[in-house]
């Protein structure tokens, strides 16, 4: 009976929070929806893109599965559907940098043009990183309780996971981990010295140290034991003798250790060890060490060995890591995302704790430096973020290091999902939409709304799109149909709230309005949804909630993307030079928060639209479901900011008639997509 009792006790220690999960997440059917495939090298890898025969029809879809992935959004969802796909027990090795800083400012600091400005964050990443301190620490562990149940269902038996925290949570979240993963499967509580001094405190020791606690999935984790170099100042103290001969550093080592043993031969002297001790080495080695030099006697006639510095690897790496240093002003992997580490410190993790053709993942992915180190590291790789500028930053980073094809997702149905676990249904959010845009909601249709405009006083037609289906120009047409004469009166202007548009939706639009036989009379308005309106769903409970809500949220016009039609110019019997060029580019809102700055980036930018744009790909043979980027031009971010050139030239093979897409991500995250024809048929 003790003995029961004195098990039941033991380790049953656990943290309790009032809001504490009582329920792990289960995988979710969601279906993840390939925004872009990167192709930084085309020549490399074009043909070597994993396919496979759909079934019946005759083409090859991209084997996803196969492919390094880079998904935008809520990475609990993202986790969930990973499950659902069969990514349970999988990934080797799993990085996170959770935030966890209460008082952080996620803004954005860029250059544009040579005028330095802060982008202010989206409601959305205040929303998830403030305001996950709203409800205190229980807020917190309530965000990341669950994610850490789903990534130990991802592990892989011999899989690890690395969390990187602060003084802020990180004795809660250890607690936290033994319960999910069990105290046994604790590896170690690594200590990295982020700051090379100490800011200034009114009181206590000055903070210099983050914490990266290590857990395994289970007793058979995978571990590489690493050696680093010497410390300078170990190197002069010990090897601080140098051979003459070879110019060699070495020291000299005690010849004796514990125990008892025989005298030995050391040339033409017999030594007796001393009391308590024998020689290390037996007399057929001395007599080889003798002869090689490798022997040197002190003053006093004790034999001491040479131990060459250049064959000593290093240090075993310990659990306080003072040798990777934290990313300088002027460093050259500086992307100026607030929260980034260096790459040494996810190289050496990932060397530890992986093998090549691994599969690594970071679901707070941020600037992307785990995944970089894993390309570099030639692992495989999934990285999330729910961040616009976090996927910019990374993709371009991947770009820029010549990385192999990767896909850029998003959560398929993500609207709907986010919508759902809000509690609410379609046509209730369409109507809080309406709402929080200002409009009184007609009472024969959900999706419409009446606003009369605060700028010019008249009366607008207001529609909010359905969930994950893109506005298209058609969609456009019909509703300006219905506004010409809607009510007896029509009106003179179409506002559509839109998710997301089709490919060419500007240009496509301009082409229904110059061919249609009748006059249209209503102007239309495109606008974007704003991402943190799922953010606002959660929160809204009463009237009073989209009254406060309405007066932050912004509803930004759709960036105008215009293509040049492309110059043709044969260059021999098979093949033609074909050149694309950007128009024009046009961002009706700057979220700049100091007018200063946004007025001058207004003025920049009205002579020089390339200088809004952050990234943008072309796929010079678009076929109409999966944008292939073959074509890749970024601003750079740090020190190494440039203008993007607007035009490029590739060259393409005669008698075919190309569909080339274009996608343009500005500095403020939003996407912007355009196709033009280039028929070579009669070249």
């Amino acid at each position: 009976m003790a003995n029961n009792i004195e098990r039941r006790k033991k380790d049953s220690a656990k943290l309790i929070w009032d809001t504490k999960p009582k329920r792990a997440p289960s995988p979710k059917d969601i279906e993840f929806q390939t925004a872009e495939v990167v192709i930084p090298n085309p020549h490399r890898d074009q043909a070597k893109l994993p396919t496979y025969s759909d079934g019946d029809i005759a083409e090859y879809e991209i084997e996803k599965e196969k492919m390094n992935r880079l998904i935008w959004g809520d990475n609990l969802l993202a986790m969930q559907a990973l499950l659902a796909q069969g990514y349970e027990g999988r990934i080797n090795l799993i990085y996170i940098d959770p935030p966890f800083h209460s008082g952080a400012d996620y803004s954005a600091k860029m250059t544009i043009g040579g005028e330095s400005i802060t982008k202010e964050p989206s409601v959305i990443e205040r929303i998830a990183y403030k305001d996950t301190w709203t409800g205190g620490v229980d807020s917190y562990l309530d965000m990341l309780y669950p994610r850490l149940q789903l990534m130990k269902r991802l592990l892989a038996e011999n899989g690890s996971i690395y969390v990187h925290l602060d003084w802020h949570v990180g004795h809660y979240v250890k607690v936290m981990m033994d319960e999910i993963f069990g105290r046994e499967m604790f590896i170690n509580e690594v200590v990295w010295r982020k700051l090379s001094t100490p800011k200034a405190q009114t009181i206590g020791f000055g903070n210099v140290h983050d914490c990266i606690l290590i857990y395994s999935r289970s007793e058979k984790v995978k571990f590489n034991q690493l050696k680093r170099e010497h410390r300078e100042e170990y190197l002069k103290q010990m090897y601080r003798y140098i051979e003459e001969d070879t110019g060699r550093r070495y020291r000299l080592h005690d010849f004796t250790q514990k125990g008892q043993g025989p005298a030995r031969r050391f040339g033409d002297k017999i030594l007796e060890p001393p009391s308590g001790k024998h020689w290390i080495w037996t007399q057929e080695k001395i007599d080889e060490g003798m002869k090689r030099g490798l022997i040197i006697f002190s003053k006093t006639g004790t034999p001491q060995v040479k131990r060459y510095l250049d064959e000593v690897k290093g240090h075993v790496v310990d659990d306080i890591w003072e040798d990777v240093k934290p990313i300088g002003s002027v460093s050259l992997e500086r992307t100026d995302f607030d929260t980034q580490k260096p790459i040494a410190l996810l190289e050496r993790i990932i060397k530890a704790s992986s093998n090549e053709g691994d599969l690594v993942a970071d679901f707070f992915c941020g600037s992307g430096t785990t995944l970089a180190a894993a390309e570099k590291l030639n692992r495989r790789w999934i990285g999330c973020d729910f961040g616009k500028v976090a996927i910019q930053i990374t993709r371009n980073r991947l770009v820029n290091q010549d990385a192999k094809p990767f896909l850029i997702e998003n959560i398929g149905n993500y609207q709907r999902h986010m919508i759902y676990l809000t509690g609410g249904r379609i046509n209730e959010m369409q109507r809080i939409i309406l709402k929080l845009y200002g409009a009184t909601i007609r009472k024969d249709r959900a999706d419409l709304g009446v606003r009369k405009s605060e700028e010019d006083g008249i009366d607008e037609l207001i529609y909010v799109s359905y969930p994950d289906r893109p506005i298209t120009a058609k969609k456009a047409e019909e509703l300006e149909k219905i506004a010409e004469s809607l009510d007896g009166k029509g009106y003179k202007r179409l506002v559509i709230l839109g998710w997301d548009y089709e490919y060419n939706y500007d240009q496509l639009l301009k082409k229904r309005r110059t061919l249609s036989r009748r006059q249209w009379k209503t102007k239309i308005i495109s606008k974007m949804i704003p991402p943190e309106v799922y953010e606002y769903l959660k929160k809204a409970k009463s009237e009073e909630d989209i009254e406060n809500f309405r007066k932050k949220i912004v509803f930004h016009e759709k960036p105008y993307l215009h293509l040049l039609d492309p110059k043709i110019e044969k260059i021999g019997s098979d093949k033609a030079k074909v050149t694309i060029e950007i128009g024009k580019y046009v961002v009706f809102d700057y979220p700049i928060e100091k007018e200063k700055e946004r007025l001058a980036v207004m003025e920049i930018a009205k002579d020089n639209f390339a200088s809004l744009i952050d990234y943008w790909a072309v796929d010079w043979s678009y076929d109409g479901v999966t944008f292939k980027s073959q074509w890749q031009a970024f601003r750079g971010f740090g020190k190494r900011v440039k203008t993007v050139p607007v035009k490029t030239t590739h060259e393409l093979e005669k008698g075919k008639k190309y569909n080339i897409a274009v996608r343009v991500v500005d500095i403020f995250g939003n996407d912007a997509t355009g196709i033009v024809t280039a028929d070579l048929r009669m070249l």
